[in-house]
């Protein structure tokens, strides 16, 4: 008898479950807008870029939300996934929702300032996947296996000075270094020139003064010979 009532309990439990899942008030149940969002960055800000989701529980009892942020199982075509989701911050994560009616997640994107110059005419797609669940109904906790994703469209700065940025560490720093080593070049072959000068100009000023005193000895030499040995004299 235990045996029996044990198996028409699982029967019932499985049997509302089942017509839970398949009515109509769960199929056209929670709702969220947008379901598409497009996000054009002109400029990308100092703070954070922040938009709201809404969640509507159309129910007569009492659900629970929750949030999460994920790369897309299909994405549309142009468009990459985001190179790191933790960019993307959904608060509060969980919304427990009253019957009928709606509460709102925030959306925020905050890409680091040694990130951007990196992302530059990008196109990300990214989902904000809602599960609901039910709180409180006919005194049970069944579930609601549903799942709804809001779509996020990111499109980064347009700048077509520099559209080849994802190639610019590759670029950019090998020809800074050519140039730091070229002026690094140019000063050491400037200071060797003006120490080889300056070292010329004393060779020169020792040179002329060298020759000044030798003409100056030689004087020396031809006034004591003439001394000595007058012009007029004849042996």
């Amino acid at each position: 008898m235990k045996r029996q009532t044990l198996i028409f309990l699982i029967f019932l439990f499985l049997a509302g479950n089942i017509i839970l899942l398949s009515s109509p008030c769960v199929k056209s149940g929670v709702k969220v807008s947008p379901a598409e969002l497009i996000i054009t960055i002109d400029d990308y800000p100092k703070k954070e870029i922040q938009y709201k989701i809404k969640v509507t529980n159309p129910f007569a009892w009492d659900i629970r939300v929750y949030s999460k942020a994920i790369h897309p199982y299909g994405k549309k075509e142009n468009y990459t996934t985001i190179p790191d989701l933790s960019w993307i911050k959904i608060l509060p994560v969980t919304l427990n929702i009253p019957a009928n009616s709606y509460k709102e997640f925030e959306v925020f994107i905050n890409i680091p300032e040694d990130k951007k110059m990196l992302h530059y005419n990008e196109n990300w797609e990214v989902w904000v996947v809602v599960t609901p669940r039910l709180t409180s109904f006919s005194g049970g906790g069944a579930l609601i296996q549903l799942q709804l994703a809001v779509r996020l469209l990111i499109h980064t700065p347009t700048d077509t000075m520099i559209s080849w940025t994802p190639l610019a560490p590759y670029i950019l720093y090998p020809i800074l270094g050519i140039i730091i080593s070229l002026m690094i070049l140019s000063a050491v072959f400037l200071y060797v020139k003006k120490k080889r000068n300056i070292k010329d100009d004393k060779s020169a000023i020792f040179f002329v003064k060298k020759k000044k005193e030798s003409s100056v000895e030689k004087e020396k030499l031809e006034s004591k010979k003439n001394n000595l040995f007058p012009p007029h004299y004849k042996f």
